[in-house]
């Protein structure tokens, strides 16, 4: 659902899950013995993020592992803060060496809707913020953050031909909300129906302008030395949906 912290408290660390075992790949995956038929499916949606997020952002995979976690060894599954995070939330964290997406056995029921779309989507936007993450960003709006692996993973919908239009359908209308509210904090609740709403104003991005504002955007971000605020993220996408990228951002009220 997101990055883990920014703070590292201790060094980095291995990888290391009693009993995993390693299938390897572009990204290596962890997972237990009795979880291998969810693994294989883990794996195959991997494969596909990678090979189609390294062509469309022209970049090596990024040195990252993805551990499927029991949810019996949830709690000691690596994480940055001392808390585990909520049971069925996927992550992606610094904490251990190489980076982890953090994988949970089911995923919580607050990802809505339930459709052939929900998991797929989830591992390709934790996938996005380890392709994301393998140079150093600089802080920006947490909106801006999220929009990226979203359009990174509704990118990749598209390129498998994984049905997108009934999830989308099922999203809904979300009258009042807008993409830049997001702040990144509140309730598992609030930061889902943001992170659907970032996900539905992507897909339309996507199909008005074409995949190549994301890349714009994340060689954008890996050559940014300043932090990034409100105003400068605003002109950063806008500059990215070319030509007409700052008259369509105003006339989109979800924005």
């Amino acid at each position: 659902m997101g990055r883990g912290g920014n703070s590292v408290a201790t060094p980095p660390r291995s990888v290391i899950l009693p009993g995993y075992r390693l299938r390897e790949g572009d990204v290596p995956l962890l997972d237990p013995p009795h979880l291998a038929n969810r693994a294989r499916e883990v794996q195959h949606y991997l494969t596909q993020g990678t090979d189609v997020l390294s062509e469309v952002l022209a970049v090596e995979p990024p040195d990252a592992t993805a551990m499927l976690v029991a949810n019996e060894d949830w709690k000691i599954a690596p994480r940055e803060s001392e808390r585990p995070y909520p049971t069925g939330l996927p992550y992606f964290t610094r904490s251990v060496t190489p980076p982890a997406l953090v994988l949970p056995e089911e995923l919580s029921p607050i990802f809505q809707p339930r459709t052939q779309a929900t998991l797929p989507l989830a591992i390709w936007h934790e996938l996005a913020h380890a392709f994301l993450l393998q140079h150093e960003v600089v802080k920006t709006p947490a909106w801006l953050g999220e929009l990226l692996p979203q359009a990174a993973a509704v990118i990749v919908a598209r390129r498998t031909g994984l049905p997108m239009s009934d999830h989308l359908q099922q999203i809904g209308e979300m009258p009042g909300l807008t993409v830049r509210d997001f702040e990144g904090r509140g309730g598992a609740d609030s930061q889902m129906l943001h992170q659907n709403l970032l996900l539905r104003f992507a897909a339309v991005a996507l199909e008005e302008f074409g995949e190549g504002f994301l890349s714009e955007l994340f060689h954008t971000l890996w050559n940014e030395d300043e932090i990034v605020d409100e105003r400068r993220a605003e002109k950063l996408l806008a500059a990215a949906l070319r030509p007409r990228g700052a008259e369509w951002l105003k006339s989109r009220p979800e924005f």
